[in-house]
């Protein structure tokens, strides 16, 4: 069965083949070229291949009417995220997670010695990894990373541990013998293993001392290679972070729903969705006691009079804080760690659109002032609609209070560059094809591994 992704995955494995690279399909083959399954793709390759397969598979997505949401790069690896339209006018999305595996890395450290030793085989013309050797090579990867072992991968590891272990120990031999023998124990016994985690922590500290004593140079030079790799990524993110704007009921929470399986497909569910802010404060409410507050939309926006100026003032204040420092403690690293997107429903823009919802009473100047210093989101869509219509969804305020956020959300659509309005008169699935149409548009105008200054 044909897959919506399938025209890239045909586009991806007919230019492989072609340039004579080898690679291997790491894992859940069984549906390729015409589909990942609903999974991610895993692709091994050699690492004096990896600008060219980067090229490859930036072209692949191109040819498939597709864009790079987002990717990131640490030694030895590469993550892609994709999604575009299954035809060039087509109102139906196709979203991919690609990894691809430049040699096989910890932290920088090799695990496998001889590339050209893979035991590989072909499957509907793709080159894939055999059955024994992925299996052995996905717990091995959870082991380290993760501190578990898979289920998924353990019962295809046990049989090659058993069978095919001299093969096995001449390709992992760079993790050590110490390091291999645990690590045998570890797949012979699966999920029985006790206590697990001391386990698996032995088998990384003895496979780190074994390459530390190996080469302690090329040790700590992997290593701190490995680590700049992180601190680049914080410094110049890989992900993205969407704000969606709208009166009440323009439809933002529906229409994050319909985004939101596209999205995930594109990313391997790596959206996070946020409402209004990033949360590292507690709501104001709590902090006097009320522990009652509920997370969400507020059902009644002006429900309760605006502070008196010191109150606003403080308001305001304790707001922002959470904006500034929440978004560098906990947006941040979403978007830092892999092409995430972050996804607010409503941001700090609302607080100027509609300052009493917030029940600050202060001058607008002031509140603008504010919130030009907030970090700043990649993209915004505003969503706008017919008055009357909208407010007849939620009649939570007066029409003429969503006329006039309306009008006000218009205004600041056509002064901040990052914004775009959507219209939301028509059915969802039009309003969902626009939003996602706006984000790839807006990737598609930026260079590849471009990086947006927040600040």
């Amino acid at each position: 069965m044909r897959g919506p992704e399938s025209t890239f995955l045909e586009c991806l494995f007919a230019a492989f083949n072609q340039s004579g690279i080898t690679y291997a399909v790491m894992r859940n083959y069984a549906h390729l070229p015409f589909s990942t399954g609903g999974s991610d793709l895993d692709i091994l390759v050699s690492p004096a291949d990896s600008l060219r397969v980067k090229k490859i598979i930036l072209d692949a997505i191109s040819k498939a009417h597709g864009i790079s949401l987002g990717f990131y790069e640490k030694p030895g690896f590469l993550q892609i995220h994709s999604l575009g339209r299954v035809t060039l006018n087509s109102t139906q999305w196709w979203g991919l997670r690609l990894d691809i595996f430049q040699g096989l890395l910890f932290k920088g450290e090799p695990l496998v010695a001889e590339w050209t030793a893979l035991p590989i085989k072909t499957h509907n013309g793709i080159q894939v990894l055999a059955d024994g050797f992925s299996g052995v090579l996905g717990v091995l990867k959870e082991l380290l990373h993760n501190n578990t072992v898979p289920s998924r991968y353990l019962e295809s590891a046990r049989r090659a541990a058993q069978v095919e272990w001299q093969q096995i120990e001449t390709l992992l031999a760079p993790i050590g013998p110490s390091a291999l023998n645990k690590f045998r124990s570890i797949l012979l016994a699966g999920e029985s293993t006790t206590p697990l985690r001391p386990a698996c922590l032995n088998v990384r500290r003895a496979f780190f001392w074994h390459t530390f004593l190996w080469q302690p140079f090329q040790f700590f030079r992997h290593r701190m290679l490995y680590e700049w790799s992180k601190v680049r990524r914080y410094l110049k993110p890989c992900g993205i972070v969407v704000a969606i704007l709208g009166v009440d009921g323009a439809g933002k929470s529906t229409v994050i729903e319909a985004i939101l399986p596209t999205l995930n497909a594109a990313t391997h569910n790596a959206v996070y969705v946020q409402h209004l802010r990033p949360g590292l404060l507690p709501p104001l409410a709590r902090l006097k006691g009320d522990k009652t507050v509920a997370a969400g939309p507020v059902l009644d926006p002006h429900g309760q009079a605006p502070s008196n100026i010191l109150g606003s003032l403080l308001r305001l204040s304790y707001l922002m804080l959470d904006y500034f420092f929440g978004y560098w403690v906990l947006t941040r690293p979403k978007i830092a760690k892999l092409p995430a997107i972050v996804l607010f429903d409503r941001y700090v823009y609302d607080m100027a659109i509609d300052p009493r919802r917030f029940r600050i009473r202060l001058p607008s100047t002031l509140i603008n002032w504010f919130v030009k210093w907030m970090p700043k989101p990649d993209l915004v869509i505003c969503l706008q609609g017919n008055a009357a219509t909208v407010n007849a969804r939620k009649k939570e305020v007066s029409i003429e209070e969503t006329k006039r956020q309306t009008e006000a959300l218009r205004i600041f659509a056509s002064q901040e560059s990052r914004a775009f309005l959507v219209s939301t008169d028509t059915t969802i699935e039009d309003t969902r094809d626009k939003i996602l149409s706006t984000i790839f548009h807006f990737l598609q105008s930026k260079p590849i591994g471009w990086s947006n200054d927040k600040q």
